[in-house]
């Protein structure tokens, strides 16, 4: 390691273990967690969509462009 690596790196401690969680603090978690991959699914259908939208724009493009002669 280099001389700045060494102060620039912070010593990491030992890892505090987890409290188990109450019944209502675990359906609590649970339900964030839904909510979460619920928001990544929408994400990604949008995203999907936006790709797929582009895509045919381009194509739709190119495809005026082959029927127009260039006129010179």
């Amino acid at each position: 390691m280099r001389f700045y690596e060494f102060a620039t790196t912070k010593p990491k401690g030992p890892k505090k273990p987890n409290k188990p969680l109450t019944p209502e603090q675990s359906l609590v978690a649970a339900k964030k967690r839904d909510v979460d991959i619920a928001k990544q699914a929408m994400q990604s259908v949008k995203d999907h969509q936006k790709q797929k939208k582009e895509a045919e724009k381009a194509r739709r493009i190119s495809y005026i462009g082959k029927l127009r002669p260039l006129s010179n």
